[in-house]
C-alpha cells in the first residue's frame, strides 16, 4: 500500500513539475516576443498562461523517459538531496533541448556547439522543475522501503 501511495505522489509531483517547467519556458522564450499591454498586463499574463498550458501538455511526453530513470535511481538509493534533483532537472532540460530538432541546433561550425538562449532556459526550467519535484516528492525518496 505504501508503494502504491508513493507512486501516486510521484506521478502528481512529476506533472506539477512539468507544468512549472513549461511556465518557465513560456516566460523565458515566448514572453520577450509578445507585445506589452499598456493597461497593466492582464492580457499579457493570460497569454503567457495559455502558452505555458500548451507547453505543459507536451512537456511530459518529452521528458518522461529520462525523468523516469532519474526518479527510479533516486527511489532505489533513497537519494533525498535537492542538489541531485536540481542537477538531474538541468540534464533532463538540456536533453529536452536536443530531442526537439538536432539538425537546427548543430548549425555552429567547429567542435564546440554554441550555447543558445533556448538551451539556457530549458536547463533553468529543468533546475526549477527538479526543485519542485524535490519539494513535493523527492524529500521522501526511498522511505516507503522502511515502512512496515
Amino acid at each position: 500500500m505504501a508503494l502504491f501511495l508513493r507512486s501516486i505522489v510521484i506521478a502528481v509531483a512529476f506533472l506539477v513539475s512539468c507544468l512549472v517547467a513549461a511556465f518557465v519556458v513560456a516566460y523565458g522564450l515566448v514572453a520577450p516576443d509578445l507585445p506589452q499591454n499598456a493597461d497593466g498586463g492582464a492580457g499579457y499574463f493570460l497569454l503567457i498562461l495559455f502558452f505555458a498550458g500548451a507547453a505543459g501538455l507536451v512537456t511530459p511526453f518529452y521528458v518522461f523517459a529520462p525523468a523516469f530513470v532519474a526518479i527510479l535511481i533516486a527511489e532505489m538509493f533513497s537519494l533525498r538531496s535537492v542538489i541531485y534533483y536540481a542537477l538531474g532537472g538541468a540534464v533532463i532540460g538540456a536533453l529536452a533541448y536536443f530531442m526537439t530538432d538536432a539538425s537546427a541546433h548543430l548549425q555552429g561550425k567547429g567542435a564546440v556547439m554554441p550555447i543558445t538562449d533556448e538551451l539556457q532556459w530549458l536547463a533553468a526550467a529543468g533546475i526549477i522543475a527538479g526543485f519542485v519535484f524535490w519539494a513535493i516528492a523527492g524529500r521522501g525518496a526511498g522511505k516507503w522501503k522502511m515502512m512496515p
